[in-house]
Parts: structure tokens; sequence; C-alpha cells
């Protein structure tokens, strides 16, 4: 649970589009090398602070910060996508500098979602990464790993009102933090769970959205299992686990309301 704004502000951004601007500037490329997987990355070579980077594919739109070695989800399916980069005017408009389209063409479209990505960022360095891997070393399968995991998580990862409360625009998860400290609102939770879950090989999404008892802006998973994406949510299970409360770990599709998914 968090404030809406603290994640989704980007919706609020107005931009300006100039008519030379139809196509990326000289030092701006996207680099589709792993295109194969899903995800792009995006080279600028002058100044990036207060840049954005504008992800559209027909009515679906993500916005998100530009920044060096970053991965950029492509994860609305296959098809046509435009990538632009937005340059900060004042206030919350931005200016288009540029743009290009992408085709995604995946045999397998649930690729995007084992990468690390900016709002789900890691790397095999990481100690959550680490820790996952020697949890599930001997998992049967997919379902053992997703329920070892979501053991760990749900039972040492206690909900941080004071930060959820607080937290400012743009505030994006480090999952080695929230394991070293063992807190960490919704947001926090689902980075966490996704990012150990797609090391590990299992397809994860992290979902932002509503659930039907909380009032608050909220982010929970979804984990493919057997060929069918499910609802798991860390950070409401948490508080029944952590007071001995058994709960189930799928939940109801009806007990949710999708509005973004990374």
């Amino acid at each position: 649970m968090f404030k809406k704004h603290t994640l989704n502000s980007i919706v609020v951004i107005f931009f300006v589009l100039l008519i030379s601007t139809t196509a990326f500037a000289q030092d701006a490329i996207v680099d589709i090398d792993n295109l194969d997987k899903g995800i792009i990355n995006i080279n600028y070579n002058k100044n990036i602070d207060n840049m954005k980077v504008m992800i559209t594919k027909g009515i679906s739109k993500d916005f998100y910060d530009l920044e060096p070695n970053m991965n950029y989800p492509l994860q609305f399916g296959n098809g046509e996508y435009t990538v632009s980069i937005l340059k900060h005017v004042k206030d919350n408009q931005y200016r288009q500098i540029g743009k290009e389209t992408v085709k995604l063409e995946l045999e397998d479209e649930e690729k995007v979602f084992l990468q690390s990505i900016q709002r789900i960022n890691w790397n095999e360095d990481m100690t959550a990464i680490k820790k996952a891997k020697e949890l599930t070393n001997d998992a049967k399968d997919d379902e053992e790993k997703v329920r070892i995991i979501y053991d760990y998580i749900t039972s040492n990862i206690e909900y941080d009102n004071e930060k959820a409360s607080t937290v400012q625009i743009g505030y994006t998860p480090s999952i080695d933090s929230t394991l070293k400290t063992k807190t960490g609102m919704c947001y926090d939770y689902t980075a966490l769970f996704a990012a150990m879950l797609r090391s590990v090989g299992v397809p994860t999404k992290l979902v932002m959205g509503y659930k039907i008892d909380i009032e608050e802006y909220h982010a929970w998973n979804q984990v493919c299992l057997n060929d069918r994406w499910v609802n798991v949510d860390t950070t409401y299970d948490s508080a029944y686990i952590q007071k001995g409360i058994p709960i189930p770990m799928i939940k109801e599709a009806e007990e949710y309301k999708i509005e973004k998914i990374y």
C-alpha cells in the first residue's frame, strides 16, 4: 500500500511535440541487442538529468526515468512500440526530443517477465539473488520455488507504515536494501519477490492497482504457474503469517483491479 502519485506521477506529465523531432537525435539510439528477451536499452550521450523514456503500444503507455545501462520492458505483448525521449522543460512539462519505433516478435511473450528492468532491478551478484538460488537449490519445480520464496518473504519482511506514508515521488526499490533491513512497503515486497523468482527462472509480474479491501493504491505479483497467471500478495499475507494466521497464497482474481503491469 502506498500513495498512488509516488509511482504514477508521470501520468500527469504534459509534453510538447516539436515538428522537427520525428526521429532520435544523432546522439540517441535504441539498443535492441536484447529485443529477443522483450527489453531494450537506450544510449543517450548527453546530460540525462530529469529526462524520461515514454514507451507506447496502441493505447498502452508507460514512463520511466532515463538511466544509463538500464533495461526497459516491452511488456504489452508483440507488436509495434514507439519509444520516445522526453526532456524536462519546467514543472511537470516535458518536451519530446525524438522517437523511434521497435517491433517486438517474441515466440514466448513470457520472456520479458524474466528480465531485470528499472522497477525490478537485479543481477547475479546481489545478496537477494544469491539467497533465492540458495533457498531453491533443491526445489523440484516452479511451484515449489514460488512457495519457498513466498514463505521466506512473508515470514521475514515487515511492513513499514512510515515509509509508505512519506516515500517520495520517483522512488524505486532496492531489493538488497529490503532484504537487509527486513522492512518495506508493498512496492518493496513485490520487487523483491519478482526479482528473486525471475532469477530462478519463474516468470513473474509486478502489478499495481487496487485490492477490494484496501483503500490505498497497492502492488502485488502475478506468477506463471502451470501455464496460467495467478495473483500472489506477499505484502497482504505477511501480516497474517507473522501472527501465525493461515492464509491462501494464491488469491482470487476478483479481489484485484489491475492498472499497471511490469
